[in-house]
């Protein structure tokens, strides 16, 4: 965890420097569409797969449009209230516990500026954490992940300060692999070792409210 602190603090520092020399600033509130997931993983003396359910989701993110240019710095929170499931080969679906799965990125947009159009395309980067939520389990812990992805999306200007958005995003919370994930303490919890990574993606869109000079 002191690491994570560590790089949100780098993250605050650099995104305060660049809206202090922005062009603009784009606030975009949203909603959206959290895609199921799942990984094979070694659990209870036994093989299947963990499941993370489809939900709907929220979030809020920020691009910072770099003057003079088309490339703008992005960030995003997202959260989704899901459940964890998990499978043993040719066997009935389990439910595991309900959690809340957040999303916490970072990375940089290519805009194409067609006037009220922007189409928009970038790298992110950032974690992923898993909060359960069962009052039977109250000692069961957080678990976050790095995570990468790719988004892609369509900004829509109605005036120069409001329009809407749409975007699609791939994210891949790695370091899964050749590990375990463990929800709990040292007493006790769910250890699931896993063996391949956990492939994951989501569609939405809100309003955009941008604020500078253009």
């Amino acid at each position: 965890m002191n690491d994570i602190k560590k790089i949100i603090l780098v993250l605050i520092l650099f995104f305060s420097y660049e809206i202090s020399n922005a062009q603009y600033v784009d606030i975009m509130p949203y909603g959206g569409y959290q895609f199921a997931a799942h990984v094979d993983v070694w659990y209870q003396n036994t093989t299947g797969k963990l499941r993370v359910k489809p939900a709907g989701n929220y979030g809020l993110g920020i691009d910072v449009v770099l003057p003079y240019s088309d490339i703008s710095i992005t960030a995003s929170f997202t959260n989704a209230q899901t459940y964890l499931t998990f499978q043993e080969n040719f066997q009935a679906e389990e439910k595991l516990f309900d959690a809340r799965q957040q999303y916490w990125m970072f990375g940089v947009n290519k805009e194409i500026d067609m006037e009220k159009i922007r189409p928009f395309g970038g790298l992110i980067l950032g974690w992923t954490t898993i909060n359960p939520d069962d009052p039977d389990h109250p000692e069961y812990n957080n678990v976050s992940k790095f995570t990468m992805g790719l988004q892609g999306g369509l900004k829509l200007f109605i005036s120069d300060r409001i329009g809407f958005f749409a975007r699609a995003r791939l994210l891949l919370p790695v370091q899964w692999s050749g590990g375990g994930i463990w929800f709990g303490t040292g007493g006790s919890g769910v250890s699931l070792s896993t063996g391949t990574s956990i492939v994951s993606g989501d569609v939405g869109g809100g309003l955009i409210i941008s604020v500078g000079s253009k």
